[in-house]
């Protein structure tokens, strides 16, 4: 019986040095990249989210940084980015810990990240050439709309958008270029590509009973920080609500 009872303990032994060695355990992701330092990559969105004062971000995204870096204790490193693209990168390349610009928990190149719970939520909006203060989309007959990536990812919820033909757009200064020639009736856009579309031929404005995005803050994968980054967002939430958060 003893030689049974040892055989047996001896396998285990064996069975969880295998399972270690061939991936059985995931390898711990760090907090930070730097011990005591969280680095924050935000989108400058030149609007109250998030805009650059003195070369330094400002706004809810920047306060909401703040709060998870008291939160944790550490120090911060804000760094102020041109666009979305730019922060993935960062987050993917571990420049960052911590990512914010109005990402909506839509965008389909989030996949290898790990996302918050929503801090925020926005409408899409219309740009349309000046003086045209088209804000729906169910009364239009005919003509062709510019969808931008960021956009078609609600477009389906939009009332009347069956009916009229939708163009793709990466880029939105080519689809504003095209509002302006009249090559298309108006473009369906985020709200902060539609700040970077106005101009002295397009303006733009909100779509009437547009989908709602819902923003989100990105750390790596993995990453333990997720935990206090919901946590500031919850109480974030409340606050905005007016309710106690005690």
């Amino acid at each position: 019986m003893k030689k049974t009872l040892l055989g047996i303990m001896i396998m285990s032994l064996i069975s969880a040095f295998l399972l270690t060695g061939c991936g059985g355990k995931k390898a711990e992701v760090p907090a930070t990249s730097e011990e005591g330092i969280l680095k924050v990559g935000i989108v400058d969105g030149k609007d109250r989210f998030a805009k650059s004062e003195a070369g330094a971000p400002v706004g809810i995204e920047a306060e909401l940084a703040k709060r998870v870096a008291d939160a944790g204790g550490y120090a911060i490193r804000l760094t102020i980015v041109d666009d979305s693209d730019a922060l993935l990168s960062g987050m993917l390349n571990g420049e960052y810990d911590l990512g914010f610009g109005r990402i909506t928990d839509t965008d389909q190149r989030i996949g290898n990240l790990n996302v918050s719970i929503p801090y925020g939520k926005g409408c899409l909006y219309l740009a349309t050439p000046k003086r045209n203060y088209m804000n729906c989309l169910s009364a239009v007959q005919s003509g062709t709309i510019g969808v931008s990536t960021r956009a078609d990812a609600i477009k389906d919820e939009i009332s009347g958008i069956d009916s009229i033909v939708n163009q793709p757009y990466t880029d939105v200064s080519l689809m504003a270029g095209d509002i302006a020639e009249g090559n298309l009736l108006a473009g369906l856009v985020t709200e902060r590509e539609a700040i970077s579309m106005i101009n002295d031929r397009v303006q733009a404005q909100e779509l009437l009973n547009s989908p709602r995005e819902s923003y989100v803050a990105l750390t790596p994968d993995g990453s333990p920080l997720m935990g206090t980054v919901n946590g500031v967002i919850e109480n974030y939430r409340m606050e905005e609500a007016g309710l106690s958060n005690e």
